[in-house]
């Protein structure tokens, strides 16, 4: 039986998200794996955000790295129990404001398909699973691109949609059913 998958993304209409100076020069996407993620423990995962004015702090941010609310998490967690997160302090020096987000580790899972384009540069141009390779995970980190896509089972899906959260952008993702 075919399931649905969704890409999870941040809202484009947030015009400035909260983003974490710093944060790609202490945690290299190495470290983002299921083998090495130990390593983010021994991290202080402190930073500052980036800009001037009135940053937004939506429950999911997408950049340098996926970074999940307390509300958010603890959905995730309920599909994802084992996976590995560590938690990331957002300081806002002007506002005296602190905010905790979880960087997650997601599985990653080599499952796209012939079908999937890409620019010339190389850069993802649309994505096509492999309905074959995808397995039963919930959601877990899409392996083999340069980007970092999430993708969220439809159960993970409907979940998110019956709860309040804000920022956040679910897209159908095509499914290769060829084989």
């Amino acid at each position: 039986m075919l399931m649905d998958y969704f890409h999870l993304s941040l809202d484009p209409r947030i015009s400035d998200p909260a983003e974490p100076a710093g944060l790609s020069n202490v945690v290299k996407t190495e470290m983002l794996t299921s083998s090495r993620s130990h390593e983010l423990r021994e991290l202080e995962l402190q930073f500052p955000i980036r800009g001037v004015g009135q940053p937004t702090y939506p429950d999911y941010l997408e950049r340098p790295f996926p970074l999940l609310s307390d509300g958010l998490k603890r959905l995730i967690e309920m599909y994802c129990p084992r996976m590995p997160y560590e938690p990331v302090g957002l300081l806002d020096i002007g506002r005296m404001r602190h905010d905790t987000y979880w960087l997650m580790v997601p599985p990653r899972n080599a499952c796209l398909s012939g079908q999937s384009q890409f620019h010339p540069d190389g850069s993802l141009k649309e994505l096509v699973l492999d309905s074959n390779k995808v397995g039963e995970q919930m959601l877990f980190q899409i392996d083999g691109i340069r980007e970092t896509e999430i993708v969220i089972h439809l159960a993970v899906a409907e979940s998110l949609l019956r709860r309040d959260f804000t920022g956040i952008k679910l897209t159908r993702v095509k499914q290769d059913t060829s084989h």
